[in-house]
């Protein structure tokens, strides 16, 4: 079987569905995955943080959590004031970027990476933002004293830090468990591709030029396969393609030569006995 690719529900659905109507054998499996993050931060209190790396915007930001709650901010309001001092106007300008993106109004390119860096860093300043309202204990309608004097704060770093051992290295790795479907074929089933609808090409382009590649080594196979006995070693170099003159194309099939075989096989094209294929017709 030939895998498709693995899926959540829906999207499993659809692509299913897409297959099967032009005409392929099609297997859906459901797993459970598991989905790992790993994460690294910086975590301690600003003086000993600003030591280690450049904090100057996070302190901006650290700035504007104080304005918006010295304007009485709670759950609620919290993140309009604290955003409009981050970044002022920041409604209109995600109004807008969402706009440009739904395709409801046109922007340049500039324009429409402005927006993007903005959005951006709205999402940034509320992460490190709330960060600091935990790791400081603060509750909104209460007096906050100086507690954000020389908070703790977090700031996360890549893997490329330079010393991943630093005592204020907190290391993070998160896991969430998720069902997926697993779509396979049968490798026969791709020399289909042509049936296959034009929607499902531009909604899952990744996985139609691997149907493809894998059905063009199909046609090939009964195109210039010799309609006699061959050892699968000969075979196999069949199962090598390369076609095109400006834009070539290579697929190279020959480590799976004996699965490409047994789905020939199982659709009545030949006939395996060791390492001796026998075309269907042939004596």
């Amino acid at each position: 079987m030939f895998k498709v690719g693995e899926y959540y529900e829906e999207d499993a659905k659809i692509v299913a569905g897409y297959l099967k109507d032009a005409g392929f054998k099609v297997d859906i499996r459901g797993m459970v995955l598991a989905m790992a993050d790993y994460s690294a931060s910086l975590q301690g209190k600003l003086s000993l943080v600003r030591e280690k790396t450049e904090i100057q915007k996070r302190e901006e930001y650290l700035s504007a959590l104080k304005n918006a709650l010295e304007k009485g901010a709670d759950a609620e309001t919290f993140e309009d004031l604290f955003l409009e001092e981050v970044v002022p106007g920041w409604k209109e300008n995600l109004a807008k970027f969402r706009l440009i993106n739904e395709g409801e109004e046109k922007g340049d390119e500039e324009a429409e990476d402005s927006l993007a860096r903005s959005w951006a860093e709205c999402i940034v300043a509320v992460d490190f933002a709330q960060k600091v309202i935990d790791l400081n204990e603060i509750e909104f309608g209460s007096p906050v004293g100086d507690l954000l004097d020389d908070p703790l704060i977090s700031i996360p770093v890549g893997t490329d830090y330079p010393d991943m051992d630093d005592p204020l290295i907190i290391k993070r790795m998160d896991v969430d468990l998720v069902k997926k479907y697993e779509i396979t074929i049968d490798e026969f089933s791709a020399s289909f591709f042509d049936e296959i609808d034009d929607e499902f090409k531009d909604e899952f382009g990744d996985e139609f030029l691997r149907i493809r590649s894998l059905g063009l080594i199909m046609r090939h196979l009964m195109d210039v396969a010799e309609k006699g006995k061959m050892d699968i070693e000969d075979f196999a170099e069949l199962c090598d393609i390369e076609f095109g003159e400006r834009w070539r194309m290579s697929i190279e099939g020959s480590e799976v030569a004996e699965e490409i075989a047994r789905s020939l096989e199982k659709n009545g094209m030949l006939k395996m006995k060791g390492n001796s294929i026998k075309w269907k017709g042939q004596v």
